[in-house]
């Protein structure tokens, strides 16, 4: 990794290669935009309102969008894992206002029949319940009886809609704190492109939970949930890069892993969406990740557009963000810009997942 003096001579010397591009892009629509925005103005790039101007816009943002639905919709990630990948998450039932009564059923003869005995409550088996299209921790709901599921879903004061009905990890890896340990899960981000196959950057972070982890407590989430923020004024985890952490290096092969094997199944259901046909795009994710007392590495879900800090003052602006920045814009959006030949592309840092386009990219 280079020092902050190297990576701003980067910087100078992208500048010189970067007179006369123009980006289009409203700063205000997402934090990804906001920091793409403040770095290519800081390369010397021009901003433009038209996308026909532009050499890079939010039109090669477009990735084929079932494509990144089937991602970042948790019950659409959850049926690909099942069928591609069924080690790499947690036992997952996806679950809604129709099949509930099936899924229910299913549960009762799988878990909690004890010799011909219909039981509503078995040690350490739990059930988290989260909403498909929600982020953010919103409407999460904990259950260790099969009778708390039934009550919550014939109750009128609940929300609709796809879910999915995850087993709760109950023993997971905890980073150990002042008196008792605390509750992790790691973030990485992967880019998707059509033209080029997926990358995975190697650094991300661990989201730790601020409130000491409670087994069997689940009267308050908050120990439970690594979420940033559970509510709009209180922060709910400390983020950590994970290059502060030796235990992070065996966990990174079998990330790498799991989205090698996510995007091998995406391709296989949306062959077309790894095609340049007439532009290129992309998109950009976060992965979420949780490790169990095993030292079992688990994918929880992934975000499409993740949440960027935008604040200078955020702790990981300089040591993990600013570098990913510059190798996100020299690996993609500078090449995009320049429509530089696929095969000549230089991934500074990013490392390629899953196998290699065998597709012809006419963009």
């Amino acid at each position: 990794m280079g020092t902050h003096k190297e990576n701003r001579k980067l910087v100078a010397q992208q500048q010189q290669k970067s007179r006369r591009l123009r980006f289009c892009l409203r700063q205000s629509q997402s934090p990804a935009y906001y920091n793409l925005c403040h770095y290519l103005q800081e390369q010397g790039w021009g901003h433009t309102r038209f996308n026909w101007f532009a050499h890079f816009s939010e039109q090669n943002f477009q990735f084929d969008a079932p494509a990144a639905e089937c991602l970042e919709y948790k019950h659409l990630l959850a049926q690909l894992i099942a069928q591609f990948c069924s080690q790499a998450m947690p036992v997952t039932y996806c679950i809604n206002d129709q099949n509930w009564p099936l899924i229910l059923n299913q549960l009762a003869d799988e878990y909690y029949t004890r010799e011909n005995q219909q039981l509503d409550h078995i040690d350490h088996l739990t059930w988290i319940l989260k909403p498909a299209l929600l982020n953010n921790g919103q409407h999460i709901k904990i259950f260790q009886k099969l009778s708390q599921l039934e009550q919550h879903y014939l109750s009128g004061n609940r929300l609709g809609g796809e879910h999915v009905l995850q087993r709760y990890l109950t023993h997971p890896h905890l980073l150990k704190g002042p008196e008792k340990g605390h509750k992790y899960s790691i973030r990485m981000f992967v880019v998707l492109t059509n033209y080029a196959g997926a990358y995975l950057y190697p650094q991300g972070y661990f989201n730790v939970g601020l409130h000491p982890y409670q087994v069997d407590n689940f009267s308050d989430l908050r120990p439970h949930l690594t979420n940033e923020h559970l509510s709009e004024d209180e922060f709910n985890v400390v983020q950590i890069r994970t290059e502060q952490y030796d235990l992070f290096k065996p966990f990174y092969p079998k990330i790498k892993a799991i989205v090698s094997a996510t995007v091998n199944g995406l391709r296989k259901l949306y062959p077309q969406a790894f095609i340049a046909e007439k532009q290129r795009t992309l998109a950009l994710f976060g992965f979420d990740f949780i490790v169990d007392s095993d030292m079992q590495v688990w994918l929880l879900e992934a975000n499409h557009a993740p949440c960027f800090p935008t604040s200078d003052e955020h702790p990981l602006q300089n040591s993990l963000y600013y570098n990913f920045w510059q190798a996100f814009i020299s690996s993609f959006v500078l090449p995009i810009a320049r429509q530089q030949p696929v095969s000549t592309i230089e991934y500074q840092l990013f490392e390629t997942v899953g196998e290699p386009s065998t597709k012809v990219n006419r963009a």
